[in-house]
């Protein structure tokens, strides 16, 4: 993903630059570099966001978006990153 995919998934998500580097496990600085191109996420950030991406665009309606973003929210809180990364991964087509 280039800085300016970065920045507007973060934006579709409605998230601040903290909240999204909250679920990569990174600073709020972190994601600002991303964005500007001064510094690239590492692969487990870069996987995940290329994920994201896939399963909101996948997503049919404002909806659903809302709702996969619900499950994402959820699954960390509720059982951490292995959780979200499930929830993220899982190959579910009911989107």
């Amino acid at each position: 993903m280039n800085p300016e995919e970065i920045t507007q998934l973060r934006e579709e998500l409605g998230w601040s630059l903290a909240k999204f580097g909250k679920y990569f496990g990174v600073t709020a600085q972190a994601v600002l570099k991303w964005e500007r191109g001064t510094a690239l996420p590492n692969d487990f950030a870069l996987a995940s966001m290329i994920q994201l991406k896939r399963r909101l665009d996948e997503a049919k309606g404002n909806n659903q978006k809302q709702q996969f973003i619900n499950g994402l929210k959820q699954a960390l809180l509720t059982g951490g990153i292995i959780a979200l990364l499930t929830y993220l991964f899982n190959q579910d087509d009911s989107l």
